[in-house]
């Protein structure tokens, strides 16, 4: 099943969203596409009502963080497509 989400909080460890279907179970594992980067593989962390908590299996590198929390979405999306920005997350962004 796919949907779109409200995002909020993003952290290069993970995310926030709103949930308001009921859809992500705590434990289960979802797929978000951000700003057109992705599949980012997520674990359903918490859940209040509506809102749920996302911990990204792998950090998003905190290049592509800063470019997604800027609002320069194609930039984003084209530097996530550099292979030299797989596994380079620091540790200051979990």
């Amino acid at each position: 099943m796919q949907w779109d989400i409200h995002l909020e909080d993003l952290s290069c460890g993970g995310c926030r969203v709103e949930d308001p279907r009921g859809g992500m179970a705590l434990g289960e594992f979802v797929r978000l596409f951000i700003a057109g980067t992705g599949p980012h593989i997520a674990e359903v962390a918490w859940r209040q009502g509506s809102r749920v908590g996302l911990e990204f299996q792998t950090p998003l590198p905190e290049r592509i963080f800063a470019l997604l929390a800027e609002g320069r979405w194609d930039d984003a999306k084209h530097a996530l497509a550099d292979p030299r920005h797989f596994g380079f997350a620091r540790r200051s962004c979990l």
